[in-house]
């Protein structure tokens, strides 16, 4: 046996012998639903979860193998493997396969009863989708997989699985997995008017804000979480944008990066990033300060958000915002400045509206500019047909009447603008409902929004 398959057999059965029994000690439950269980089958499905590196898509692997087994499935018909682990590196083409057949040659009962097949951060596997969907027509089976990659949700993947994939996608912790992993979620139903209550998650929110969600991160002090966090970014960048995508210059790559994520919440154009890369010692162009940032989104490092519009060349050309993939990576890579807070605040916002739309088509999510001049925040609806379904604005405090009059304002106009009778402004701590002739405006503080069911 060479080492490569001597790597491959024994972490199959270290997981099973030692990473198993402890797992449901460790699980903290994560909303995002992956469906039914499946049953195995020739020519299944496979169920897709992308997100950024460490934002928990092992843990989510895992709390979907406590199901199956909670099911009533065995152990033996179990195979979970991470392919992003360096005893494996260089990383061969015939790796998937052959973690298959080693499976099957353990568990040979389980070629004809039927395996579960759970396959972590594949991304990086030479023809991996190939393999995959060969897997799914000819072996009875039921598939999980992750990646780090965006591309794995592209056209190019879903046509080589040939409607055999379903894509869901995963962010670090939400405000209200943050409450679970530390022990402080209400209850179901719970009522959030207590005033002690109240109390309490605000003070969460302020940690959450700072702390952000990746899993390993939580309950380290400012200093370790900055380095953590910070190496999150840099490995994101090594390896799923430089790597990949094969970018010669590295420190540009990390640099335009730092740029990327403390400009979340921020408006930022193609030139200006591109002027600031030369103003640094670099002369990347506008092209490749365009490509970078796509990367950045395929590794899911940040978002974009463009200018809401019927056109999809008016968006591309419009306004951009960007937003990081983490409120708590946002803030270990910034300068403390008194605002940091608020593009937090944003980032959390939009982040949220990211977990609960119901589609991933461009504009879904976007930004509005008014003729006015005025701004919304977020609008979410369908930009080829000119309609909105929602208008959200995220403002920290309210307690200004000049900061007041302009978000109310902004929100009026892009109201009677689309025919809309309600809009909202998330702030910190703010609640109250403001009446307008357009209709009325809810005014919510973040920590209740945010557990909102």
């Amino acid at each position: 046996m060479d080492d490569a398959k001597a790597a491959v057999r024994y972490m199959l059965t270290d997981f099973i012998d030692n990473v198993l029994p402890a797992i449901r000690e460790e699980l903290v439950l994560r909303d995002l639903a992956l469906g039914k269980i499946q049953q195995p089958k020739i020519g299944s499905t496979a169920k897709v979860v992308v997100g950024m590196r460490r934002s928990g898509k092992t843990f989510r692997l895992y709390q979907e193998i406590m199901a199956v087994l909670d099911s009533g499935v065995s152990t033996n018909r179990i195979c979970y493997f991470n392919f992003d682990d360096d005893r494996l590196r260089p990383l061969s083409a015939t790796l998937v396969s052959d973690v298959l057949e080693c499976f099957f040659e353990m568990n040979p009962s389980a070629r004809t009863e039927g395996a579960y097949l759970f396959f972590d951060e594949i991304q990086d596997v030479p023809g991996w989708d190939v393999v995959v969907r060969r897997i799914l027509d000819t072996e009875k089976v039921a598939m999980w997989v992750t990646g780090s990659s965006s591309r794995m949700l592209s056209e190019d993947v879903a046509t080589e699985f040939r409607g055999r994939s379903i894509s869901y996608e995963l962010l670090p912790y939400s405000f209200r997995e943050y409450l679970r992993a530390r022990g402080e979620e209400p209850a179901s139903g719970q009522s959030l008017d207590s005033r002690v209550l109240g109390s309490s998650l605000k003070k969460a929110l302020r940690g959450y804000l700072v702390e952000g969600g990746f899993p390993a991160a939580q309950g380290l002090d400012d200093m370790e979480r900055a380095q953590l966090l910070q190496s999150y970014a840099q490995l994101t960048v090594a390896r799923d944008v430089v790597e990949r995508f094969g970018f010669s210059n590295a420190a540009f790559a990390s640099s335009l990066a730092r740029t990327a994520v403390t400009s979340s919440a921020r408006d930022v154009s193609i030139s200006r990033l591109d002027n600031k890369s030369r103003e640094a010692g670099y002369s990347p162009g506008r092209a490749t300060v365009t490509q970078l940032i796509e990367a950045f989104e395929d590794a899911h490092l940040v978002y974009q958000t463009f200018e809401f519009s019927y056109s999809v060349q008016k968006i591309r050309l419009g306004g951009l915002k960007l937003f990081s993939a983490d409120p708590g990576l946002y803030w270990a890579m910034s300068i403390a400045t008194a605002d940091g807070l608020c593009f937090a605040l944003e980032t959390a916002v939009y982040l949220e509206l990211r977990r609960r739309r119901l589609s991933g088509r461009l504009g879904d999510i976007a930004m509005l500019k008014l003729p006015s001049g005025k701004e919304v925040d977020f609008v979410e609806g369908d930009a080829l047909v000119d309609e909105v379904s929602t208008l959200v604005q995220v403002c920290f405090a309210m307690d200004d009447a000049k900061t007041c009059e302009r978000e109310v304002s902004a929100l009026r106009e892009a109201m009677a603008r689309f025919d809309r009778e309600e809009g909202l402004i998330i702030t910190f701590d703010d609640e109250r409902d403001i009446v307008v002739p357009e209709g009325t405006i809810r005014v919510r503080p973040a920590w209740k929004w945010l557990l909102a069911e």
